[in-house]
This record gives structure tokens, C-alpha cells and sequence, in this order.
């Protein structure tokens, strides 16, 4: 019999009671695992979450930063292709702007070409005419002239290639300048008489030619270079002549000491210059009038080049004009200046020549015998011939007569006949034979009018032995030996 057949009844029920227990406690610690199970899963489940949370800010945090680093590269290549589209803008506009200017260049430059062959041709058929002209003339006075226009023409033509020689210079930057001592007052001078002569030729004798402003002491010198210096007066002054048909031109300079320059001005009563061609007057190839129906002659590099010599002489130039009434030009140079120790007066500082003038004769015009005997003196040195006349009379007799005279000192003011008189007279039988006039008078214009009646030179009283014995030896043309 089996065990659990003999098991009482109270015996089976707590059997069953513990198995159902036994049950549910296994039940329980089944759930409790599984809930811890679950728990646990849960708790990794958010450990994971975070960090994954904590990892996606990082990386927008990262991407906030990148964003601002694209942002500020998209700023600074914003900002490169707005000065990149500017710099196009800029080249374009000076890409056109060039075009232009090529366009005009070689306009200028046809222009040029055009002109330059006219001023050559010019003087070149009128220095072949007047050679053929001449070869068949047998008038002496006829010759004369034709030589005289075969000369002018050719001085035309040496003048053409010494500008076309500076302009090149300029452009290759080798212009150069030889700076010494210049009396201005012999330069001026110089200028003046050959315009005097000049205005002939160009048939405008009726044209007054005036210098102004000029001291009489002959102690002016200006520390420049006198050539280029002459070359800008001349420039400036031809410019003037050739735009004036009537009236009169004047030039001379005036010494600014606050400013410690000279300031020089030519001004003319021409036709004026345009207010629309006033800006390019000083550009290479430009003239007022331009094309084949201008009026008047150039080649349109004059003033170029005379701006560039003023510059390179360390001044500036600059004008005034009004058309139908004139144009003033004025330019200035620094003036750097030798003082004495005593007045302050300018001095001329120059080796001490040593002239030997034998064989020359030269006669002194000089009625006071103290003037004749200091002036004997001063040239005793030079071994010339020495002879004298006491008057203006004296004077043209002894030349009329065949004495041999190679020069003529001579005073103004004299008695029975003037130097002036005198001078007239021997100039119409000797229109050669140097004369310097020796004059005491102090107003330019006294010492203009010893050129006028035909004068070489002038000096004025007292007389510097120096300066008279350099004057002298222009005029006899003799090579100097210097101490």
C-alpha cells in the first residue's frame, strides 16, 4: 500500500498548503528577478540614453563651432570677392581708361609725325630753293639775303633736332644739368637782342619787344644752368612772338627774397590760350590749334620740355591767360646767392682769366681823361693796341678813315656828337666791327636803347675790370687761358 493512500486528511491538506506556498514564493522570487532584471535594463537603458544625449550636445556644441568658423571664412570670402569684384571694376575702368589714352596717343603721335614732317619740309625747301636760287644770282646784295635766309632756315632746323633730342632724353630720364655761376643781366640781355633781330625775319617788326625789372649793377648771378635757362626764356618768348600779331612783349624777372627765388615772366598780348586747352598746354604733342587747318607752326613739345627744364632747375612754371588779350607766363628758380662780407652785394666769383689780345687794336670813345687813363690801365695787361678819341667826332672819323680797329669802347655821353649818333654812323659802314657801349646811365631803358641803335654789348660805370676784359674777349672771340 502506497504512502500517500495511508496520509490522513489533515496531513494532505497542509501538504497541498505548503506545495501552494512553495508555489507562489517561487512565483515571487521568479517575478522579483524579473523585475530586478527589468530594473537593471531600465537603469542601463538610461545610462546609455544620457550619454548618448550627452554626446549629441557635444557634437552640436561642435557643430556651433564650425558653423562660426564657416561663417567667418564665408565673411572673409564675401569680403575677398567684393574687393575682388571692385578690383575688377577698377581694372576695367582703367583698361577703358588706357584705351583711350592709347587711342589719343596715337592720334597725338600721327599728329606729331604730321607736324614734325611740316616743320621739317619748311625750312628744308627754303634752304634748297635759295641754294638754287643762289648758285645762279650774281647780285651781291641778292647773295646776302639768300644766305642770310639759308642760315635763318638751317638755325630752324638745328633748333627741331635739339628739341627732338631733349624729348627723348626726357622720356629716358637722362636730361641733364650743369649748374655755375650766370650773370642773369648778360643773359637777359643776350635774349632780348636776339628777338630784336629775330622779329625782323619774322616780319613783326611792329612788335614791341620790352625787358623789364633789370638791375644795372651787372652783379647778379644766379648759381643755374644758364643754356637750359636761356632755352626755357627763349621757348617762352618765341611761343609769344609767333601767337601776337599786334601790340608788344615784355619779359625780365623779379628776385623774391622771403622766398629766396627769382621769379621770371614773359607776357605777350597774343590771342590767348582757351579755357578747355589750358589743362594740356604742358602735354607731350598738344597745341592750341591741332590738325592740318591750324594756323600756326610747332611741333607741340616746346613747353613740354620747358616744364621739364624748370622742374629738373629745381622751380615750377605757371600761367595767366585770357584769349583775345594775352597770356603770362612765369616761372621761378631758386636763387642761392654769394654775399660780400661788407654791402652784401652779390659778387661774381671766377678763375682770373689771362688775356693776350696781341695784334688787336681798340679804340677807347672817351672825352674825360681820367676815364680814358683808368680804362688804359685795367687793359694794359692784355697787349692790345690802345687808341683814343675824345668825342663822338674824333671817333667815326678815325674809323671812316681805314685806321684798323677791331673793337670800339664806347662812352654814350660825349660831346659835339653822343655815342649814340656815333654808333649809327660807323654801323652803317661797319655793321660788323664789336662795339660795347660804357654808360652811366641808370634806367633800363637808357642801356636798351645802346642795342637799338646797334651796340653789341654794354657796361655800365663804374666799370669792373673783370667783367669789362670778359666782355671785351666775347666780342674778339679769343680763347682764355685761366691763372
Amino acid at each position: 500500500m502506497n504512502w500517500y493512500i495511508i496520509m490522513s486528511p489533515v496531513t494532505l491538506i497542509l501538504s497541498l498548503i505548503g506545495v501552494v506556498v512553495l508555489s507562489s514564493s517561487v512565483t515571487y522570487w521568479l517575478a522579483c528577478k524579473v523585475n530586478l532584471k527589468n530594473s537593471s535594463n531600465k537603469i542601463n537603458s538610461n545610462i546609455q540614453l544620457n550619454m548618448q544625449i550627452e554626446q549629441l550636445r557635444n557634437e552640436v556644441q561642435n557643430l556651433k563651432i564650425s558653423n562660426k568658423d564657416l561663417q567667418i571664412k564665408n565673411d572673409e570670402l564675401m569680403s575677398v570677392l567684393s574687393k575682388a569684384h571692385l578690383e575688377i571694376q577698377r581694372l576695367e575702368s582703367s583698361v577703358h581708361h588706357a584705351k583711350i589714352k592709347a587711342e589719343e596717343a596715337d592720334i597725338l603721335k600721327s599728329n606729331f609725325l604730321a607736324n614734325m614732317s611740316h616743320e621739317i619740309r619748311t625750312p628744308m625747301n627754303g634752304i634748297l630753293g635759295f641754294v638754287q636760287l643762289l648758285k645762279d644770282e650774281n647780285s651781291p646784295e641778292k647773295r646776302e639775303r639768300y644766305i642770310d635766309i639759308i642760315y635763318h632756315n638751317g638755325m630752324m632746323l638745328v633748333n627741331l633736332i635739339d628739341d627732338i633730342i631733349d624729348l627723348s632724353k626726357i622720356d629716358a630720364g637722362q636730361l641733364s644739368i650743369n649748374l655755375a655761376d650766370c650773370n642773369l643781366d648778360n643773359l637777359m640781355f643776350e635774349v632780348y637782342t636776339f628777338f630784336n633781330e629775330i622779329k625782323f625775319k619774322q616780319e613783326k617788326e611792329h612788335i614791341n619787344i620790352r625787358l623789364l625789372n633789370l638791375n644795372d649793377d651787372e652783379r647778379n648771378i644766379l648759381y643755374t644752368d644758364a643754356q637750359r635757362l636761356r632755352q626755357v626764356l627763349v621757348n617762352l618768348i618765341s611761343n609769344a612772338l609767333k601767337f601776337t600779331e599786334r601790340g608788344s612783349i615784355e619779359f625780365g624777372y623779379v628776385i623774391n627774397d622771403e622766398n629766396s627765388n627769382i621769379e621770371f615772366f614773359v607776357r605777350d598780348t597774343g590771342i590767348g590760350i582757351p579755357k578747355d586747352k589750358q589743362e594740356i598746354i604742358f602735354d607731350k604733342f598738344r597745341q592750341i590749334e591741332e590738325g592740318s587747318t591750324r594756323k600756326y607752326g610747332g611741333t607741340g613739345i616746346g613747353l613740354y620740355i620747358t616744364k621739364h627744364v624748370i622742374e629738373l632747375l629745381g622751380g615750377r612754371i605757371w600761367f595767366e591767360s585770357e584769349v583775345g588779350k594775352g597770356t603770362t607766363f612765369h616761372f621761378t628758380l631758386p636763387y642761392h646767392e654769394s654775399k660780400s662780407v661788407t654791402d652784401g652785394s652779390v659778387i661774381f666769383k671766377a678763375k682770373v682769366p689771362e688775356y693776350d689780345w696781341t695784334g688787336k687794336t681798340i679804340l677807347i670813345a672817351e672825352d674825360i681823361e681820367t676815364n680814358y687813363k683808368y680804362l688804359a690801365t685795367i687793359l694794359a695787361d692784355t697787349n692790345a693796341t690802345l687808341l683814343w678819341a675824345k668825342n663822338g667826332k674824333e671817333t667815326i672819323d678815325l674809323v671812316l678813315e681805314g685806321t684798323k680797329v677791331d673793337l670800339i669802347l664806347m662812352d654814350i655821353q660825349m660831346p659835339q656828337i653822343d655815342g649814340y649818333q656815333a654808333t649809327t654812323q660807323i654801323r652803317h659802314h661797319f655793321p660788323s666791327l664789336p662795339i660795347i657801349a660804357q654808360t652811366a646811365y641808370a634806367l633800363p631803358h637808357d642801356n636798351l636803347k645802346c642795342f637799338e641803335v646797334g651796340c653789341n654789348d654794354y657796361i655800365s660805370k663804374p666799370i669792373s675790370p673783370i667783367l669789362l676784359k670778359k666782355k671785351i674777349n666775347d666780342q674778339l672771340n679769343i680763347r682764355v687761358k685761366t691763372l
